[in-house]
C-alpha cells in the first residue's frame, strides 16, 4: 500500500458489512411484527366499532322485553366484543346501574410511571359524555351514557411505545453483539501477533516463523513486515556473532603468537642461564659464597620456568587453535583450572568442580574417560568453556569475599535437543544487578560476549549458598550428535 494508491482497508469493510446485516435483519423483523401489530389492532378496532354500533342501535330501539331479559342480552353483546377506548353505562330510572362495562386494567410499572409521565407532559380535556334516554314499556326511561377515554388511549399508546422501544433495544444488542462477534473473530489472530512480539523481544524470532496467514490484509501486511523483521534481526545478529567470534579468534590467535614466543624466545634463554649458572657452580664448587648465589640464581630460573609454563598452559589451554577437542578433555581443563586456583598461595576460597549427567530428568553417571573422549565438542566451545571459567573464578576470588565457590557442568540429554549447561556458584556477597556489574569491568562483560557469540544467554541469579546471598552464573549451550573420523559416535557439538 502506497500513499499515491491506497487500498481500502479489510477490517472496516467486514466489521461494516456483518453490521449492516444484522440491521437488515433487525429492520425486516420490526417490520414484519409492525406489521402483525397493525393488523391485529385494526381487527380489533374494527371488531370493538361494530360490536358499539350493535349496541348503541339495540338501545336506540323500543324494546318489549322484560328489564332482565334486556340486561342480559346488552352484556351478552359487551362481554362478546368489549368497546375500545369508550365506557357505556346504563341505569334505570331510580338511578341504578343496570349495566356498565368493564374498566381496563391498570398497567404494571414502569407503563404506568411512562402513562403518568405522558399525562402529565401532555394532558388531554376529556369531553362531555353522551346521554340519551331509553324508553320502557312500563313508561319508565332508563338513562345510556357512553364516555370517551383518553387514559385508555393513552395507556395503549404507551404499550405500543414500550414495545417498539423493546424491540429496537433488542435489535441494538444483537447488532452490538455482531459487532463484538466480528471484532473479535477478526482480531483473534491479534493474539499470536502478540505473543510473536514478545517473543521477538526475547530474542527469539521462531514465533515469528510459525504465525499462520491472517484473515484479514492489514494483518497479512503486519504479519509480513514482522517476518522481515525478524529476519532482518536474526541475519543481523547472526553476522554480529560471526564478528564476535572472528574477534575472539584473533584473541586466541595472539595469545597462541604471545604463547610461541614465550616458549621459543624466553623458555630457550631461561635454559641458557640455567646452564651457564650450573657451569659457573662447577667452576666455583670451592667458593660457597658464589655456589650460594649460583644456587638461589638457579632456583629462580627453574621458578621463573614453572611460572611460563603455568602462563603456556592458560594462554594455549587446548593445545592449539584448530581441530576437535572432546569432553574428557574439557573435564581436564576444567579440572586442572580449579586445581590450580586451590594451589594458589594465600588463597581463601576454596574452589569445587562439580559434573552432572541428566538423561530424560534422571540423574546419571558421569562418563567414563573412554566415553568422554567419543564425545566430540569443537575447540571453540572447549576454548571457550574453558576462558569464562577461568574469568568467573577470577571474579569469585577477587571481588567475591566468598568461602567456597562451585565450578559446575551439566550435560543434559533431551528428547528437543541435548544441551551442555555451564555453571558458576558461590557464596559471597553476590553482584546484585548484571546490567551494573557488567558496567564495573570488563570481566562479565568479556564472559557474556563469549557465551553470546556460541548462540546462549547469560544468566545471573542469588545462589542462595549459606547465610550469605551469593550469586550464580550460567549458560546453556545447545548441543547435536556429531562425527569423529569415519564413525558417527553419540558426542556433542555446538
Amino acid at each position: 500500500m502506497t500513499a499515491a494508491d491506497p487500498r481500502p482497508l479489510d477490517l472496516p469493510r467486514l466489521v461494516l458489512r456483518r453490521a449492516g446485516w444484522v440491521a437488515l435483519g433487525a429492520w425486516l423483523l420490526m417490520l414484519w411484527l409492525g406489521l402483525q401489530r397493525a393488523g391485529l389492532d385494526m381487527e380489533q378496532e374494527v371488531a370493538a366499532a361494530h360490536a358499539m354500533a350493535q349496541l348503541v342501535a339495540r338501545l336506540a330501539q323500543p324494546s318489549s322485553a322484560s328489564d332482565s331479559e334486556l340486561v342480559a342480552e346488552l352484556q351478552r353483546s359487551v362481554q362478546a366484543h368489549a368497546p375500545r377506548h369508550l365506557s357505556l353505562s346504563v341505569r334505570d330510572a331510580d338511578g341504578r346501574v343496570v349495566l356498565a362495562t368493564a374498566a381496563d386494567e391498570p398497567l404494571g410499572a414502569p407503563l404506568s410511571w411512562l402513562v403518568q409521565w405522558h399525562r402529565a407532559l401532555l394532558p388531554a380535556h376529556e369531553p362531555a359524555p353522551v346521554t340519551w334516554p331509553l324508553p320502557r314499556p312500563d313508561g319508565r326511561s332508563w338513562t345510556v351514557t357512553v364516555a370517551a377515554s383518553h387514559d385508555s388511549e393513552r395507556a395503549e399508546a404507551v404499550t405500543n411505545l414500550a414495545a417498539l422501544l423493546g424491540l429496537g433495544a433488542l435489535g441494538s444488542v444483537a447488532l452490538l453483539l455482531a459487532l463484538g462477534s466480528s471484532v473479535h473473530h477478526s482480531l483473534r489472530p491479534m493474539h499470536a501477533l502478540l505473543r510473536a512480539i514478545g517473543a521477538l523481544r526475547d530474542d527469539d524470532a521462531r514465533a515469528l516463523r510459525a504465525l499462520p496467514p491472517m484473515p484479514i490484509g492489514e494483518l497479512q501486511a503486519i504479519t509480513g513486515a514482522l517476518r522481515e523483521l525478524a529476519a532482518a534481526l536474526e541475519a543481523a545478529e547472526q553476522q554480529r556473532r560471526a564478528l564476535s567470534r572472528q574477534v575472539l579468534t584473533l584473541q586466541e590467535d595472539e595469545r597462541q603468537r604471545i604463547a610461541r614466543e614465550l616458549h621459543d624466545e624466553f623458555g630457550q634463554r631461561l635454559t641458557a642461564l640455567r646452564a651457564d649458572a650450573a657451569w659457573l657452580s662447577q667452576r666455583h664448587a670451592g667458593d660457597a659464597q658464589a655456589t650460594a648465589v649460583l644456587t638461589a640464581m638457579s632456583a629462580q630460573c627453574a621458578a621463573l620456568q614453572a611460572e611460563i609454563r603455568s602462563l603456556l598452559s592458560r594462554l594455549r589451554p587446548a593445545g592449539g587453535s584448530d581441530g576437535a577437542a572432546d569432553l574428557w578433555a574439557l573435564q581436564q581443563l576444567l579440572d586442572g583450572l580449579v586445581q590450580a586456583w586451590n594451589a594458589s598461595p594465600g588463597q581463601a576460597v576454596r574452589f569445587e568442580l562439580a559434573l552432572r549427567h541428566y538423561a530424560d530428568g534422571a540423574a546419571l553417571d558421569w562418563p567414563a574417560p573412554q566415553q568422554a573422549r567419543d564425545c566430540a565438542l569443537p575447540h571453540e566451545l572447549c576454548l571457550a568453556l574453558y576462558r569464562i571459567s577461568q574469568e568467573a573464578l577470577t571474579n569469585v576470588a577477587r571481588h567475591a569475599g566468598a568461602s567456597t565457590a562451585t565450578l559446575q557442568l551439566t550435560l543434559q540429554r533431551r528428547a528437543d535437543g541435548d544441551m551442555l549447561q555451564w555453571q558458576v556458584s558461590d557464596d559471597g556477597a553476590g553482584i546484585g544487578s548484571l546490567q551494573i556489574a557488567l558496567q564495573r569491568g570488563n570481566g562479565l562483560a568479556g564472559i557474556r560476549q563469549r557465551v553470546w557469540a556460541l548462540g546462549a544467554d547469560l544468566e545471573c541469579d542469588i545462589a542462595a549458598v549459606g547465610p550469605a546471598p551469593g550469586a550464580c552464573l550460567r549458560a546453556r549451550f545447545r548441543l547435536q550428535p556429531m562425527a569423529r573420523g569415519d564413525e558417527v559416535v553419540d558426542g556433542f557439538a555446538a
